[in-house]
């Protein structure tokens, strides 16, 4: 009769993903997992195949959490501003995954740029204010936006400011309406 699997792949990467929100996504080991979940490292490479596989599947995990912030129930008429009410949402109710995304970079600057791109062009695809542009001025808006929004929600993360979220919808249509005037100029 085989043996009955005690660890998991949800248990495997429920523990990675703790040890990632402490330490980054390079901090994690077969072994640092194993003595975490205390068991061998066998039963990793039998779920994950291979650390590189297991990383893989923390990123998207951390992915699908901010897509789901950001997607989740919308409170304004603009895409724009919901984004980043999401975002920043996302940055008060996250905060440790908030900072290793996108302050202590746990997860690779290219890996964490690409995502956001990807993440902003989903939601922002017909946003109309946005089709006016060319797709270089379309790249400075979102770029402008990604830095403002990151600060926004950054000083909130680190309790340097306070915003309910009606306050903090406000500022993100005053914050935005001052990207696309700059791009009128």
């Amino acid at each position: 009769m085989a043996r009955k699997k005690r660890i998991k792949a949800e248990q495997i990467l429920d523990k990675a993903y703790e040890i990632v929100l402490t330490d980054g996504l390079k901090s994690i080991t077969a072994r640092k997992l194993a003595t975490a979940l205390n068991c061998s490292t066998q039963p990793i490479y039998l779920e994950f195949g291979s650390m590189s596989e297991l990383k893989q599947a923390v990123l998207e995990q951390a992915k699908a959490r901010l897509i789901w912030y950001v997607s989740e129930e919308q409170h304004h008429d603009d895409a724009l501003v919901n984004l980043g009410v999401g975002y920043i949402r996302f940055a008060t109710v996250e905060p440790e995954l908030y900072r290793a995304l996108f302050i202590d970079n746990h997860f690779g600057a290219a890996e964490t740029r690409a995502f956001v791109n990807q993440v902003t062009d989903i939601r922002l695809h017909d946003y109309q204010p946005l089709q006016r542009l060319t797709k270089e001025q379309q790249q400075q808006v979102v770029n402008e936006i990604w830095i403002t929004m990151t600060g926004f929600a950054t000083l909130i993360n680190a309790h340097l400011v306070q915003f309910d979220e009606e306050s903090a919808s406000t500022q993100i249509g005053v914050m935005l309406m001052r990207c696309f005037e700059l791009e009128r100029v």
